[in-house]
């Protein structure tokens, strides 16, 4: 399997001097009215400052031909699963990893799958939870024609996990985003009632300046006239 990280960030600092931390990916087949199968080894992830690197187990392998086998005694096909779980720091706990899940049809036809890690900040990495993506997949999200899947005497059915196990991988450290804080407006003042006080209206240009323009056209009338009257020599 070829694997690719995915690093968000120039670091400040050498990655051989950053703390790093080991986690491990499960994985198993759900069936949501069967038995729960137990998870199984998937891979280690290598986490440090703004980088990721992911290895497969040794069993990796040995885990897809059985799940190729397992399919065989599965019914309705359509509503299996194939789940991916984060293991986080001290969750040794099945009940507190983080699953994520696609459909098993839709592996057959995948070339790629992603892995996304969630952590507060890259800088300082701990995930806390992950998303597992393949492509392609159809757009309305339904399994493919079973009659299209139909194995026959000459072309025996592929299993679906043989496209998984040559795969490219690519893992990502995403650090959380927060909305914009709302802009909140000042709140209208409150009388002592409890009621809003209606500000009042501004006035007009006239409204103000009403008695200097009254004002300068008494001045003008009055020199204007005064020069008019003046005798002649």
């Amino acid at each position: 399997m070829r694997i690719a990280a995915a690093v968000l960030g120039l670091l400040s600092i050498p990655l051989v001097c950053a703390q790093h931390s080991h986690l491990r990916l499960l994985h198993r087949l759900y069936h949501p009215v069967a038995a729960q199968a137990p998870f199984s080894e998937r891979g280690s992830l290598k986490v440090a400052p703004n980088y990721v690197a992911f290895q497969s187990a040794p069993s990796y392998a040995a885990d897809l031909r059985s799940f190729a086998e397992a399919l065989h005694t599965v019914e309705d096909k359509d509503l299996l699963l194939y789940q991916v779980a984060l293991e986080r720091h001290g969750d040794t706990a099945e009940a507190q990893w983080d699953i994520s899940s696609v459909k098993v049809c839709h592996l057959s036809q995948i070339t790629s799958e992603y892995i996304h890690l969630h952590t507060l900040d890259p800088r300082n990495p701990n995930p806390h939870a992950l998303d597992y993506f393949v492509s392609p997949i159809p757009h309305n999200g339904a399994c493919p024609d079973s009659r299209s899947r139909r194995s026959t005497k000459h072309s025996p059915q592929e299993s679906p996990f043989q496209s998984l196990a040559t795969v490219n991988t690519t893992v990502i450290l995403k650090g959380a985003r927060f909305p914009p804080l709302p802009q909140l407006a000042t709140p209208p003042p409150i009388s002592a009632e409890g009621e809003p006080i209606v500000p009042v209206p501004e006035k007009s240009f006239l409204q103000k300046y009403w008695m200097y323009i009254v004002g300068l056209i008494l001045f003008t009338l009055i020199t204007s006239g005064g020069e008019e009257e003046k005798p002649r020599k």
